[in-house]
Parts: structure tokens; sequence; C-alpha cells
């Protein structure tokens, strides 16, 4: 065997026993590692970074191929996140606070740097072949590099830090050119032991274009759990939405006296008695880099429709009592909307995503209706207004109806100056297509939270 050749081989052996959980479609299709079997086909969309799969106490990455025990449940210590910056993405967020005890763990991951990207499998078959051929000059060393998607290792690296009775703990791991990091943080020794064997004992997989995962040996792994796409908008639904505006899809529609039509979308909606349409500029963007991208996506993904307030009130009064009507792009979005009356746990969700687009105010509860014969959910809390010529907000008491239409999920926002107004106030009626009139009401809110 020429020395070249043997040079190569042995290299891939020292390689492939350092780095134990080398996957790569492409090093299969060479020989180097066992092919899948030939039923296997990529899914029709792409894979996102952020998916994954998560039980009440196990979550594992789809993408990235590893999973772990978690330290501590699922239910009741999910948390909700602000958008990502375009580089980097959230797969999992958990905290909890009991008493002077606190934790959390939080798991992101990093885009290749520059000159780094990722490898397709058109990519990675040309590095092999660039590699084999060019890798070694008379059974030297090597002076072409090894493919960096060959360089998985196996494991996270990790530093634990303490100061004074807090501590942090920041576990990461390189694979596929991205960085994929773990940050623990706590005051509780019994979390951060449980955490730093769950993180001692992750197990890494091979993942499969197909969306599979293959353990050491070429076997598919049993990825137990629900599919989980992050505590969070993905970051390449965020991007794409930034980029492609879906909202210029959304039909303004017109009002004429005291009713709103939309036609294109199919229903119309008439004002309380006494109300008058608000015509408002829109508001200046915020400054700080993260509220900026979730003030453009929302923006990017929804349409005010109408504003609305009592005929009597004059500016001066700060719009004390006031009714919008928005369009939300569930699918721009990425919101799941409830489909039935016990679907409780989607009407969290979308409570919990309401909040963190910052325009929807603080939702304290939440209930699904069904008003004759129509599915509503309702959510209930406060949201902040800024009077005109007066630099302090003021919270004004809510209620929210949002249902979902023509593949839109319309919501009416009703507010007022405190509770006792916002139950005695007016709501009006929507009409869908042919059906009869639906007069919309404002049940009191729950006492118990979400």
């Amino acid at each position: 065997m020429a020395p070249r050749t043997l040079a190569i081989l042995f290299l891939l052996i020292a390689l492939m026993t350092h780095a134990s959980a080398q996957c790569s479609t492409s090093a299969a299709d060479a020989g180097l590692l066992p092919k899948l079997p030939a039923e296997k086909k990529a899914p029709a969309e792409p894979i996102l970074p952020e998916a994954g799969f998560l039980t009440n106490t196990h979550y594992t990455s789809q993408f990235f191929g590893f999973a772990f025990d978690l330290p501590l449940t699922v239910q009741g210590h999910q948390i909700m996140m602000p958008l990502m910056p375009e580089k980097r993405h959230a797969l999992l967020a958990l905290q909890f606070d009991q008493g002077r005890e606190t934790g959390s763990l939080m798991v992101t991951a990093e885009d290749p740097k520059p000159g780094y990207d990722v490898n397709i499998p058109e990519e990675r078959q040309k590095e092999i072949q660039t590699w084999s051929r060019y890798g070694t000059q008379s059974g030297q060393l090597p002076v072409y590099s090894v493919p960096q998607f060959m360089l998985r290792s196996g494991h996270f690296y990790h530093r634990i830090t303490r100061r004074m009775h807090q501590y942090a703990a920041h576990y990461w791991a390189g694979i596929n050119n991205y960085t994929v990091n773990v940050y623990i943080a706590t005051n509780d020794g019994d979390f951060l032991r449980k955490a730093k064997d769950a993180m001692d004992d992750a197990k890494f997989y091979c993942p499969q274009d197909d969306g599979t995962l293959l353990a050491r040996d070429g076997k598919p792994v049993k990825v137990a759990g629900e599919p989980y796409a992050g505590p969070t908008v993905p970051t390449a639904l965020v991007n794409a939405a930034l980029r492609d505006t879906p909202v210029k899809d959304i039909p303004l529609g017109e009002i004429a006296e005291r009713t709103y039509r939309n036609p294109e979308l199919g229903f119309s909606y008439e004002l309380p008695a006494g109300w008058k349409p608000l015509v408002t500029a829109k508001g200046d963007p915020p400054a700080e880099a993260t509220a900026l991208r979730e003030y453009r996506f929302l923006h990017a993904c929804s349409q005010t429709l109408l504003q609305a307030v009592p005929q009597q009130q004059k500016p001066g009064d700060a719009y004390r009592s006031a009714i919008v009507l928005r369009a939300l792009d569930p699918n721009c979005l990425a919101m799941r909307t409830a489909a039935s009356l016990t679907d409780k746990r989607t009407a969290d969700e979308v409570a919990a995503s309401l909040e963190q687009l910052g325009e929807f105010g603080a939702v304290a509860s939440d209930e699904l209706l069904s008003i004759d014969g129509h599915l509503f959910m309702a959510f209930y809390g406060t949201i902040g207004t800024s009077p005109r010529g007066s630099d302090l907000a003021e919270r004004r008491s809510q209620t929210m109806f949002a249902t979902r239409y023509n593949k839109l999920l319309l919501v009416w926002t009703f507010m007022a100056e405190n509770t006792s107004a916002l139950e005695a106030l007016p709501t009006g009626a929507v009409t869908f297509g042919d059906a009869p009139a639906i007069r919309l009401r404002t049940p009191k809110p729950q006492k118990a939270g979400r």
C-alpha cells in the first residue's frame, strides 16, 4: 500500500478514535461511514437548528444530534425568550424560583464563523475528495486541514465559576461548525449537581438529512417526546419574515360609518353605538436592538386593521377607552392556535407569545370560549399607554378576543382605565361570511393565573 494511502488510513483511524461521535452523510457515501438505507428521504422542509424533542424530563436536539436528562421538570418551568439575533438560536430555556433558591438552564447555538460555513452534502463530498487527494504528501502529516464537519468532540467542554453563593456553569461543543452553548446559573448546590450529572451523561448521535438520528453503531435512535422548536420563534423564520414581509398580503379593508368591512378576508365588524374610528400614525420603533427586532418582526407578520374610541372622547383624554383590531399571520409568527375548547395548553402558548411580542401588554389569565358556536381565545390583563404630553406610562385593563379565520388570527383588544370600566365597555358585533352576527362580550376575567 502506498505511503500516502497508509498515512490517510492511519489518520482516519486516529481521527475516528478521538472524535467518537463523528457524523457525515457524505463520508458515508465515500465509504468512510455506514450508508443510510435506500428508502430514507430528505424532508420536504429543511430541519432548523431549533428543531428538537421534549418530554417533561428529557431534551433531544434533532438538528445537532445530542440529548440529556433535565435537572428540573419542564412543566411549570418553561420560559419564553426574546427573539434571538440573526445568527443565534434559542434551543431551550427553563428556570425555577422556590423561595431563596433559584436556577436556570438555557441552551443556545451560534452560526459558524465566517470562513467555516455549514457543510451541505455536495460541499462535504467535495471537501472529502480534496482532503483525500491533497491531504498528505510523501507519507508526511496532512497539509490540507481535516474537514471541519468531521471534528465533533463527542462531549461538552465546560467551565464552572462561583461567586459567593452563586454558581455559573458554561458547557459548549462544536457541531458541524456551529457552537452549542449550555448556560446554567443557580444558588442551589443540589440543582447544580443534577445539571452537572446531566451534562456529563449527555449522548451524541448522528443527525440524518431525513430528520432521524443514528447511534454510533449506525442503528436508528428512538426519540422520546413531542416535537419542540425552542422557547422563541426560530431565527430562520424571523429572518424570512423580515425579508419577505408577509404583512403586504393582509388587506386593510375599509370603514363606512360604524362598520368595518374586509371583503377579501370575508368578515365585517360593527363598532358599538357612539364609537368612531381613529386615524393614528405608527409610533416610533424602539432603539434597543432586541426590542427593535421584535417590533420589526411583529409588523412584518401583522396588520392593524382598525382603531376606535368613544365619540365624546377627545385626544386630551388620553383615550381612556379604546378598541384595536389586528390581523396576525400565525404561520409567519410560528404560532399555534387553539382548535377546541379543551386546547388550553395552546391558549397558554398564544398568551405567552403575545406577551413576548411587546405590544399586547401583560396577560394574567386566559380561557377558551364558544360564542354563538364560534371558538375564541380570551386573554385578560393590563397594557401600558403613554398619554399625550406625558412621559409617564399609565396602565389600562384590557381583554383580548382572538379567533382563527381564513388562515389569519383576528385579535380584538378592548381597553379601559380600570376593570369596572372594562366590564361595562360595549364590544360591537362581528360577522363571518354569511353567518349571523356574533356579539362579542367581555366576561369577567378569571382570578387564577395561567
